[in-house]
């Protein structure tokens, strides 16, 4: 009882409660459909629309500063701690158990409130129960066929679209104006489909998008602020898919092949030509690259159909992108986020963002096909 005793001695010590909480809550959402039922459908959406909502009316990221502000604290922290050490020499041992102990505090309320805010949505039910889609094991000749559909309804809509000096697409708008038709056209995605919702947040544009980019990061979904942060300095045609990508984060929707195929179904039902474009490029890419693996001579085929300026906007895009791959950055962060998938429940890591081909493919058989 004294070693308890003193351990606690300290209010702060109970924070560290959060830890073991917040893994017995991981642990319990594999199990049953509470993490539906009662998370995602009350407490994500409470505070979806609480903090995300107040905060989304602030005209910057606060993601963004948040994380400049804890970088610059722990840096004055440890500052700090040093002159601590070096004035009071004979009470090190003192210091260092203070100062671990309140780092480990700050792990373990930081991992609860992301298990409460975020992590528990990656055990809810599949989005294609919301659907009505049936993913099932598709033919080659199946998988060209969508590919082809694909690159065809690119190159119709990149024919709408204005360039620049370059000859390479740009958006229709500014940004907060797309961050505006995103969330109109996210919206429209509950007509059809009224269990996904509709979003109450907004993008919000990063400053350090050049930071971002070097980590090779299109959007980041924030979860201590329910905020969806866009790369502005990415290739203006993918920020629309992006930004609705993003969106499905905010909803709740957290395995990255389902955001990827909510935000480019959101696409679909813009009614601008620049985001059904960046839906159509956003799938014609992975179907691309998996009838490549499948039948190379069909999927040389289908690349002939694309139209020179989506090649422009492609080439743009790979040179954009050139400059921050198979960095020390970007190959860090990359394998970190590789293996952060995984541990919550996506066990393709990385390569769940493709998979989002099953979902169009699903969707395609029954919504354009069929019809």
């Amino acid at each position: 009882m004294k070693i308890l005793k003193r351990i606690f001695q300290y209010k702060r010590m109970y924070l560290l409660l959060g830890l073991p909480i917040g893994l017995l809550l991981t642990f319990l959402a594999r199990f049953g459909s509470w993490a539906e039922d009662i998370y995602a459908k009350g407490v994500h959406a409470f505070f979806e629309n609480t903090v995300g909502r107040l905060v989304s009316l602030l005209p910057f990221s606060v993601t963004e500063w948040l994380i400049v502000a804890a970088v610059l604290g722990a840096v004055t922290y440890l500052v700090f701690v040093i002159i601590w050490l070096c004035r009071n020499k004979s009470a090190w041992k003192h210091i260092l158990y203070r100062t671990f102990i309140n780092v480990l505090c700050a792990v373990s309320l930081s991992y609860f409130l992301f298990v409460i805010t975020m992590g528990l949505a990656y055990y809810r039910k599949p989005a294609t129960e919301y659907m009505d889609l049936s993913v099932r094991q598709y033919s080659v000749e199946e998988l060209k066929e969508v590919t082809l559909w694909l690159a065809k309804s690119a190159n119709t809509e990149r024919e709408k679209l204005s360039e620049d000096e370059n000859g390479v697409s740009v958006l229709s708008s500014d940004f907060w104006e797309t961050s505006a038709e995103a969330q109109r056209s996210f919206n429209k995605i509950s007509e059809k489909y009224p269990k996904i919702g509709q979003v109450s947040a907004r993008n919000k544009p990063m400053v350090f998008s050049k930071v971002m980019s070097s980590t090779m990061t299109l959007g980041v979904y924030f979860p201590y602020t329910f905020e969806s942060n866009i790369n502005i300095d990415a290739t203006p045609y993918t920020i629309p898919a992006t930004m609705c990508h993003e969106l499905s984060h905010v909803k709740g929707f957290m395995r990255e092949d389902e955001a990827n195929f909510i935000g480019f179904l959101a696409c679909m039902l813009s009614e601008r030509a620049d985001f059904r474009y960046s839906g159509y490029m956003s799938a014609f890419v992975y179907a691309l690259n998996r009838l490549a693996n499948e039948d190379y001579a069909a999927a040389t085929e289908v690349a002939k159909t694309v139209s020179a300026a989506v090649i422009r906007d492609d080439n743009a895009e790979n040179k954009y992108w050139d400059q921050y791959e198979d960095t020390v950055i970007s190959e860090t962060t990359g394998q970190i986020y590789n293996e952060y998938l995984q541990s919550n429940n996506q066990s393709d890591g990385l390569k769940s963002y493709g998979k989002m081909l099953d979902l169009v493919i699903a969707w395609y058989q029954t919504e354009v096909k069929a019809k």
